[in-house]
C-alpha cells in the first residue's frame, strides 16, 4: 500500500500547501482498520478506482492494464466517470496506455467530455476574475472554498481535470449584499428569493457564511466547532498580490473537505481525490489537534477509513491509531461508500455520532428530518407557512425513493 504522507509521489499535481509534522509524537489510541475484501466491486468501478490510484501516485500503469484487460463497458465507464466527476483524469491515464495494443478504444468521447469541463470551469473562473475586480474596488474579502480552491495547487491548474459545478464562497454576512447585488447586476438569478445560489447560464455562485451546514440544520454547528473568526483570521491569499481572495489555512482546509465531502456521503469519487492529495502531506499533529477540538474527529476518521478501503492508502499508524475505532454502523457506512452506490443521505445521518450525549443525538437527527420553521420558509420560499412541514415530509418520502432506486439499480457495484 502507498502512504498517504510526504512519501505520496506527485505526478501530476503539486505539493500540498502546509506539509510537514511529525507524526510519531502521536498518543497511540487503538483504532479500527477495514480489510478490502469487504468489498466486491464491478469491472467499471475497478478501472475508474484504479485511474484513481494511478493519478494519486498509488497504482502503476502495469495495473491499470490489468483491470483494462478484464474488457469494461467503455459506455457505461464513461458515463460513471463523469457521474463521479473524474473524466479528466481517467482521460489522461487512458492516455498513456493507448499505445498498449488494442486496450483503449478511440477517446474522442473522452476528450470531449474533459474539454466540455474545462471549457465550464474557465467561464467560472472568469466571472470569479470580474468578481475580484469588485471586491479590490470595494475593499471586501470572500474565502475560496472546495474545488476552485484546490485547482493550482492539488491539480496543477488543469481546468479540465477538477469539474467546479459551482463556484463556492465564504463571505462575511455583513458583505453578502454587496455580492448579491454585484451577481444580479450581472444577471444571476437565486433559485428563490432567500437562496444564496446564484446561477447564470451554465455559472454558478454558492455565497455561505459559514462552512458546516449549521444554516439549515442549526445543531450542526455543536457538532463541528469551526470558529469563523479563525477560519478568517487564518486564512491566506489565493495569490500573493491580491488579499481580497483568500483560501483556508491549510489545516482549516482539510477539515472543511471532510466535513463537506461526509455531507454527501462521499457520493463523487472526486470528492475522495481532493481528500487523497490535501491529506497525503497534511501535518498531522496539528490536524489531529484541530479535528478533535472542532469536532471533526469522526470525519477525518472516515474520509481516511474510505481512502484506505477504496483507494489503498492508508496513514501512518501512529495516526490510525490516534483516529477513533469505528463502530458497526459507521463500518457499514465505510463499505457503502466504497462500493459506490451514490447515495447521499446517511452522511449526513452520521453527523449524530460527533455530538455528544443522547439527547443531543436525537436533537440532531429530529432537526435533520424536520428542520427549524424558518429554515424551511428560506428553501420554499413560495409555500405557505402552514404547508412547510407537510411538504418536507413529501419531500422526505420523495428523497427514501430516489435513494433507494440508487441502492437497487446500483446494487452490482
Amino acid at each position: 500500500m502507498s502512504h498517504l504522507s510526504a512519501r505520496l509521489p506527485a505526478r501530476s499535481v503539486a505539493v500540498a500547501r502546509g506539509a510537514g509534522g511529525d507524526p510519531g509524537a502521536l498518543r497511540v489510541v487503538r483504532g479500527a482498520v477495514l480489510r478490502p475484501a469487504d468489498i466486491a466491486l464491478s469491472r467499471e468501478t475497478q478501472v475508474l478506482v484504479g485511474a484513481v490510484r494511478w493519478f494519486v501516485g498509488a497504482a502503476t500503469e502495469d495495473e491499470l492494464v490489468e483491470l483494462l484487460r478484464a474488457g469494461p463497458d467503455w459506455e457505461a465507464l464513461l458515463e460513471q466517470a463523469e457521474r463521479e466527476g473524474i473524466t479528466g483524469l481517467v482521460a489522461r491515464a487512458l492516455e498513456g496506455l493507448a499505445q498498449r495494443g488494442h486496450l483503449v478504444p478511440a477517446l474522442g468521447r473522452w476528450h470531449a467530455a474533459t474539454r466540455a469541463v474545462a471549457a465550464s470551469n474557465l467561464s467560472a473562473l472568469s466571472e470569479l476574475a470580474a468578481l475580484r475586480v469588485m471586491l479590490r474596488g470595494e475593499g471586501r474579502t470572500v474565502i475560496l472554498l472546495k474545488g476552485a480552491a484546490l485547482l493550482d495547487d492539488e491539480y496543477g491548474g488543469h481546468v479540465g481535470l477538477r469539474p467546479l459545478g459551482d463556484i463556492d464562497l465564504l463571505v462575511r454576512p455583513s458583505d453578502l449584499p454587496s455580492v448579491a447585488g454585484w451577481l444580479r447586476s450581472r444577471g444571476y438569478e437565486p433559485v428563490s428569493s432567500s437562496s444564496p445560489f446564484f446561477s447564470r447560464g451554465v455559472v454558478s455562485f454558492d455565497l455561505h457564511t459559514e462552512i458546516v451546514g449549521s444554516d439549515w440544520v442549526g445543531r450542526k454547528a455543536r457538532a463541528f466547532r469551526l470558529d469563523p473568526a479563525a477560519l478568517w483570521r487564518e486564512a491566506v491569499p489565493l495569490e500573493p498580490d491580491d488579499p481580497t481572495t483568500l483560501v483556508l489555512s491549510p489545516v482549516h482546509l482539510r477539515l472543511q473537505l471532510a466535513v463537506h465531502a461526509l455531507k454527501h456521503s462521499y457520493s463523487r469519487l472526486i470528492w475522495l481525490v481532493d481528500l487523497a492529495l490535501v491529506l497525503r502531506d497534511a501535518p498531522w499533529p496539528t490536524l489531529l489537534e484541530h479535528a478533535r477540538a472542532s469536532g471533526a474527529l469522526r470525519p477525518l476518521a472516515y474520509a481516511v477509513s474510505a481512502l484506505a478501503l477504496l483507494l489503498g492508502l492508508r496513514v501512518p499508524d501512529a495516526v490510525r491509531e490516534e483516529l477513533p475505532a469505528l463502530g458497526p454502523l459507521e463500518r457499514a457506512f465505510i463499505r457503502l461508500v466504497a462500493r459506490r452506490r451514490g447515495v447521499e443521505t446517511p452522511g449526513e445521518l452520521l453527523v449524530a455520532l460527533s455530538i455528544p450525549g443522547a439527547l443531543g443525538k436525537a436533537a440532531y437527527l429530529a432537526e435533520l428530518v424536520f428542520p427549524r420553521r424558518h429554515a424551511l420558509a428560506r428553501h420554499y420560499p413560495l409555500t405557505p407557512s402552514w404547508l412547510l412541514y407537510p411538504r418536507r415530509a413529501v419531500r422526505l418520502v420523495s428523497l427514501g425513493l430516489q435513494e433507494g432506486t440508487k441502492l437497487w439499480y446500483r446494487r452490482g457495484g
